[in-house]
């Protein structure tokens, strides 16, 4: 029974680090990170594909996108009280008050790259692409820090997920004022997840709570694959005026994979690595924006400002919790906990704008921005796994494009509101217990997450873009229904045949005409009466000639 308490406690702590990394650190894309995230009402690049897939039927012709960010986060935890072993030989730091902890797990590489297409057609455009949540991946929080054991170690180790969203749209033009996009997303994940867990045998073993000697390290590795879709709507009721919606629906995930443990060195064993799985949800997502444009006659555009707000309903995606199952484990049957987060909806609120100044040759583009985004857990649940703190960020990018080609360079700073926790409920579980927080006599253990809380993000983005059209000095306009109608109504008028006019009557413009003349102005087109305007001309000429010949 000894072993089997300490394999399930090691699991049980295992799946309680899985969902690190899932909350999100705005945002992708290098023009939309310089607009504090305020795209959706603008998204006419192919980022369209995560702000509002709608923003690619405006995108003609053929586009090449790719963005990367780098982004250097820190989370910092100073734990309030001290270390609650008695001074001895195997825990001489007994006593001392608990040490600062902070990640190391360095710069985070978050790539996003895009292709679309309106393939000659009118109104359509079609793209693919391969991005990511804009979250930080790679969080490592030592086990032992200056020779001590590290204060946060039950929380989490070592984080290294990888979700990956491999995404394939269409958009169309409906109207005028309206566009439409779907858009279908796989989702592909990874963990490689490390943390340590406390297995309480019995005061002979394990003296004191967090005795280090019972502590017992872990890694969990699982992937798995699932599938969600969005739809986004793009509203334009004015020139200068525009509307983006867009909707993704929640990501149902299940990866499987091995968990792997090494047990106590007060309880040196052996243990096989066991088959397990892990369920968790991703939730809805809603943008919503709105953007004003300042243009001019020609319709360029020489400045905008975007306000949009997001909205991400983690409650019902989490419910009562991510949930684990072990068919046998040792010689335990069925072993299904299910972990507990208590997460929040969160909202953004999110500000952005730009300036374009057309030069000689291209367009120079400033962007500034900011947003707020809240927190998804109360105080109490607040750990290093994931990073919930509120924050408040500030960015600001330029852009330069000339003959279909862009580059656009950012940076955000974002900066998180400190927390200090005093009434924390997260306490390492006890193997020995079922997996319960307890001791051995079934008293609490205490939380491991109360103290103070300091985190700030640095992003740093740079994005090309090729529009292969605008390269080759190819334009297409789309064609509207109501254009071809019009045509079909006032069809040209035939003219009479007649000899043809005099030497003298004849209107020397058609020579200077020619040189811009359609494909449509052919011998053919002589038999249709030419506009109102040169009729009267050419009316006025003939009697002039014919004043003269008397």
């Amino acid at each position: 029974m000894t072993r089997g308490a300490v394999i399930a406690a090691i699991f049980i702590a295992a799946t309680r680090v899985v969902y690190a990394g899932g909350l999100e650190i705005p945002d992708n894309g290098t023009e939309a990170l310089a607009r504090g995230g305020a795209f959706t009402a603008k998204a006419d690049d192919a980022t369209a594909l995560q702000y509002n897939v709608a923003g690619l039927a405006r995108q003609r012709g053929t586009r090449l996108l790719f963005d990367g960010n780098l982004v250097l986060s820190t989370l910092d935890f100073t734990r309030a009280g001290s270390y609650p072993d008695a001074p001895s030989a195997a825990t001489p730091w007994g006593g001392q008050p608990f040490p600062e902890v902070r990640n190391t797990g360095g710069p985070f590489f978050a790539p996003f790259v895009g292709l679309s297409s309106d393939f000659g057609l009118d109104r359509w455009t079609f793209a693919v692409g391969v991005f990511g949540p804009s979250s930080v991946g790679n969080r490592t929080y030592p086990l032992s820090v200056g020779g001590v054991p590290s204060p946060a170690r039950y929380d989490l180790v070592q984080a290294l997920p990888l979700l990956v969203l491999p995404t394939a749209a269409a958009a169309v033009r409906v109207t005028r004022w309206l566009d439409l996009g779907l858009a279908l997303h796989v989702a592909v994940a990874k963990f490689d997840l490390t943390s340590v867990s406390f297995t309480d045998i019995s005061k002979g073993v394990c003296p004191n709570v967090e005795y280090q000697p019972c502590d017992s390290t872990n890694k969990l590795s699982t992937t798995g694959a699932t599938a969600t879709a969005a739809l986004g709507v793009m509203l334009h009721p004015l020139r200068w005026w525009h509307v983006g919606v867009n909707v993704r629906g929640p990501v149902y995930l299940t990866t499987s994979g091995t968990v792997q443990a090494t047990a106590p060195s007060a309880v040196p064993m052996q243990i096989d690595p066991a088959p397990a799985t892990f369920s968790t949800n991703l939730p809805w997502v809603v943008r919503v924006g709105t953007r004003i444009a300042k243009l001019r006659a020609d319709d360029f555009e020489l400045a905008d400002l975007e306000l949009d707000a997001t909205w991400e309903n983690w409650s019902a995606a989490q419910g009562d919790g991510p949930k684990v199952n072990i068919p046998s484990l040792s010689i335990f049957q069925d072993i299904h906990p299910t972990i507990v987060h208590h997460y929040h909806d969160t909202f953004s609120l999110r500000l952005g704008a730009s300036y374009n100044a057309a030069l000689p040759a291209g367009v120079l583009s400033f962007r500034v921005g900011g947003y707020y985004d809240s927190s998804a857990t109360a105080p109490k649940d607040t750990r290093l796994d994931f990073d919930t703190l509120p924050k408040i960020a500030a960015t600001f990018g330029l852009g330069y494009s000339v003959h279909g080609f862009t580059i656009n360079v950012a940076y955000a700073y974002v900066h998180e509101l400190d927390r200090v926790v005093t009434d924390g409920d997260i306490a390492p579980v006890n193997g020995a217990a079922h997996g319960d927080s307890v001791d051995d006599a079934g008293n609490p253990l205490p939380a491991v997450n109360n103290g103070r809380y300091h985190g700030e993000t640095h992003i740093v983005s740079l994005g090309v873009t090729l529009r292969f059209d605008e390269l080759a000095n190819r334009t297409h306009r789309p064609r509207w229904p109501d254009d071809e109608s019009a045509r079909a109504e006032t069809p040209p008028r035939p003219v009479v045949a007649s000899a043809p006019p005099s030497s003298a009557e004849v209107d020397p413009a058609p020579a200077t005409a020619s040189a811009s003349a359609t494909p449509s102005d052919d011998a053919s087109s002589l038999r249709f009466a030419p506009d109102p305007i040169k009729r009267v001309a050419h009316k006025r000429r003939a009697r002039h000639a014919t004043r003269r010949s008397r």
